[in-house]
């Protein structure tokens, strides 16, 4: 079995306070793009899971932290031999703010329910994501969405925008903690006017995008703000950060013009890549 794990892009994000128990409540907007993970499983004839990978995100030491692991561990006793093998192609940048973890395991959750035919309930599989991660739940609509909560409480939308997305990442690892400890930025972003422009093909509601973490994230490594910059001055409409980073997407809607960015950042940075949306 082969799955797709998409990853994904914030077009906003706000927090709008820090809540009792530690966490943000936050509004963003999510959208799948075309940028994906592959993951292969298949039964063995042991009771254990056996995961390998392209990429150094896995270790023997660190493997029961990972979402693929989790994922396995929650429902591997509802069947009687639930051993697999799992192989993950790891295209999508780690610790970018595209959520490639959350991917994997939400698509995880979706491979064991077919695999051991499990039959679970959309509201049990949603429930399965909620205890794992907070962008799980997302990728089981298969939709544009907004997030509310800590971004489990989700709205699904349609963008009727034609948007063209270069995506930059120049392997800066940043974590989302960090960025939350330090900020200062609450409730500024107008979410509603955000989705109504993008359901209305409203090509001028890009320059609404807002995402409330950059300022800490371009005061603590600046050299992002000059990837910001740079994709803006090559005529992208919006260059934004996504989730906490350090990926940063540009909008354009000329053709033109983002084969001319991409032709003259492709080389300079780790991960350079034009990317589609996937709003289906």
């Amino acid at each position: 079995m082969e799955r797709k794990c998409y990853g994904k892009i914030n077009l906003s994000l706000d927090s709008l306070y820090k809540r009792e128990d530690g966490y943000h409540e936050i509004d963003t907007i999510m959208t799948r793009i075309s940028l994906f993970d592959k993951l292969k499983i298949k039964e063995n004839n042991t009771n254990e899971i056996k995961i390998k990978t392209n990429s150094k995100v896995l270790s023997d030491e660190n493997i029961e932290s990972n979402l693929i692991y989790k994922a396995w561990s929650l429902l591997k006793d509802r069947v009687k031999s639930p051993g697999v093998d799992v192989y993950l192609e790891k295209n999508i940048p780690i610790a970018a703010g595209l959520a490639g973890g959350s991917t994997n395991c939400a698509e995880m959750i979706l491979a064991l329910n077919d695999l051991w035919d499990l039959a679970l309930k959309d509201e049990e599989i949603f429930e399965i994501g909620k205890k794992l991660g907070a962008d799980v739940p997302f990728f089981f609509l298969k939709k544009s969405a907004r997030a509310q909560g800590i971004g489990e409480i989700l709205s699904e939308f349609k963008i009727n925008l034609d948007m063209k997305i270069l995506l930059v990442n120049d392997g800066t690892a940043i974590s989302s903690n960090f960025v939350y400890k330090r900020l200062k930025d609450y409730g500024t972003v107008e979410t509603e006017k955000i989705i109504k422009g993008l359901e209305d093909s409203d090509k001028s509601i890009v320059k609404d995008f807002k995402n409330v973490m950059e300022d800490v994230v371009y005061e603590n490594f600046p050299h992002l703000l000059d990837i910001k910059n740079r994709l803006e001055n090559f005529g992208a409409s919006k260059a934004l950060l996504s989730g906490s980073g350090a990926s940063i997407f540009a909008v354009f809607f000329d053709e033109d013009q983002i084969n001319k960015a991409y032709q003259s950042i492709k080389d300079d940075y780790k991960f350079v890549e034009r990317v589609s949306l996937i709003d289906d």
